[in-house]
């Protein structure tokens, strides 16, 4: 086992783990810190990612396996953006250090947002085994596991938001 594969893996474990609990639990929603997450994951994958690789080494078969990764993984994130529970909170209350990050709403998406997180994750410990036995290593880097769950988190805020939205226009 290399040190990349044990980082990873334990990458994998926390990123389980704080999702986990993140589906699970009722939070506070502000949309705009919502997108800092995918933001940073994608800007930190991008560098892992450039890093790591060089121009000889990525193949035709990295991209393929690479895109379609990633567009399962949007299809996850706006599916768990989909099945999101939104309840008004009591008061709204300040989310966060900035005081202009008001929450109104909470919302959590429980047990099956957790079930679609450990969903991607298995699809991605699949597809990196196999595309690594196929000659498609990129595919392995932690780039590429941070851009994938940028994607992931990023569909699922887009949904989220446009959700939020119209459900504010209901109950206004």
């Amino acid at each position: 086992m290399t040190v990349q594969t044990l980082g990873n893996a334990i990458l994998i474990l926390l990123l389980i783990g704080w999702v986990g609990y993140r589906q699970l639990t009722w939070r506070p929603v502000v949309v705009s810190r919502m997108w800092r997450g995918p933001a940073v994951f994608a800007v930190v994958g991008a560098v892992l990612l450039v890093q790591q690789s060089h121009p000889a080494t990525i193949t035709a078969l990295d991209l393929a396996v690479i895109s379609g990764e990633i567009v399962l993984s949007l299809a996850i994130g706006a599916w768990m953006g989909a099945i999101a529970r939104f309840r008004r909170l009591p008061e709204p209350v300040v989310a966060g250090k900035n005081p202009t990050d008001i929450a109104v709403y909470e919302s959590r998406t429980g047990v099956l947002g957790l079930m679609l997180w450990v969903a991607v994750i298995a699809v991605r410990v699949v597809i990196d085994v196999l595309a690594s036995q196929a000659g498609a290593h990129l595919v392995a880097s932690t780039g590429i596991i941070l851009l994938v769950f940028a994607a992931n988190r990023a569909a699922r805020t887009a949904v989220f938001a446009a959700r939020l939205d119209r459900h504010a226009a209901v109950a206004a």
